[in-house]
């Protein structure tokens, strides 16, 4: 089994508010196993990161709830079985983005979802205050042979990742201003 990791960035929010968020959402349905007194949280830039407990698994039914507990933004992004990353960007328990690389992982999907879970680089960059250019090559899709390259490239200049490495998802958030430094 491979690695399964959830956190998130959390602009304009201050450390107390998320744990006592975390705290009123511990326990409910549908939420994965969130354990509030594990997470660990970490004032950055103008917000805080989460990197949230091991087994946590809420994915978008717990950005959801994060984010409408809050009454703000949370991006919310995740490591799958060390296969691939992604997001979900809600606000206010709004779904208003997210960032599938491989969407047909589990099985076939139409077009239309494809196209639903592409990113949008704009929305992120005008959310987090970054310019959409230095963003918008992490938003790319790793199906239909994408991965077959004997070298697969980075994003950008200065990144550590390339493209294909579930661990681009770090590059993503530094980007964004909000580094995945845990120790």
């Amino acid at each position: 089994m491979g690695l399964f990791l959830e956190t998130a960035i959390l602009p304009c929010c201050a450390e107390e508010q998320v744990r006592t968020a975390l705290a009123a959402l511990e326990g409910q349905d549908g939420l994965g196993q969130l354990k509030a007194a594990e997470c660990q949280i970490k004032a950055q830039n103008v917000g805080v990161s989460v990197l949230f407990n091991e087994y946590c698994a809420g994915y978008e039914p717990f950005a959801r709830a994060l984010s409408a507990q809050l009454g703000r933004l949370v991006l919310y992004l995740y490591i799958y079985d060390e296969d691939f990353w992604g997001y979900f960007c809600c606000e206010n328990g709004e779904l208003l983005d997210e960032f599938n690389p491989m969407p047909d992982y589990f099985e076939d999907v139409l077009e239309a979802e494809r196209q639903r879970v592409t990113g949008s680089s704009q929305l992120i960059a005008e959310r987090f205050q970054v310019p959409a250019a230095e963003i918008e090559r992490y938003l790319t899709s790793w199906s239909g042979g994408v991965l077959d390259a004997d070298e697969l490239p980075k994003a950008y200049d200065g990144d550590e990742f390339t493209l294909g490495d579930c661990w681009q998802m770090a590059d993503f958030m530094a980007r964004l201003g909000y580094p995945y430094t845990w120790e």
